[in-house]
């Protein structure tokens, strides 16, 4: 027994000799990819005085997030390819946007797209306005007049 126990404790001897004097601890944590674009429209936009002409009119401000490491894009189109239509008829009413200040082509299916190259978590509101000439009453058809634009917003 007492070879045993003899056995035992220089067993344990020999394995605490092997023992680390330093280790290491990992710690890490995973930050994931936040993208996203709110529209709040101002009541203007729904009730335009087609008859009046307008410039630089903001309809609406658009809230941009994104913490993409290689930024974000920003997507603009016309259903209607900047056009106000009637929509139970073929009259248009010709206008043109600015987003943030700086004019967009709407006028393709493609629409306009703006890049951010950032790097940094970006959290800003834009403003978004329109201009266009009006046309008396008169010299248009009767009806309401409308266009869907479209915000996308994606990593680069």
């Amino acid at each position: 027994m007492k070879k045993l126990l003899a056995g035992a404790t220089i067993l344990l001897m020999t394995t605490s000799s092997f023992a680390a004097t330093t280790g290491t601890l990992l710690l890490q944590g995973l930050v994931a990819q936040k993208i996203s674009v709110f529209v709040t429209s101002q009541a203007i936009a729904s009730t335009l005085d087609l008859s009046t002409s307008q410039t630089d009119l903001v309809v609406a401000t658009m809230n941009e997030k994104s913490n993409s490491k290689s930024g974000y894009k920003m997507t603009i189109s016309s259903a209607n390819l900047s056009k106000l239509k009637r929509t139970d008829g073929l009259e248009i009413l010709s206008y043109t946007m600015k987003y943030n200040g700086s004019a967009v082509a709407l006028s393709s299916a493609a629409g306009s797209t703006i890049t951010n190259s950032s790097a940094s978590s970006v959290n800003v509101n834009r403003n978004v306005s329109i201009s266009y000439t009006g046309i008396s009453a008169e010299l248009m058809v009767e009806g309401t007049y409308a266009d869907t634009v479209t915000f996308t917003i994606a990593a680069n």
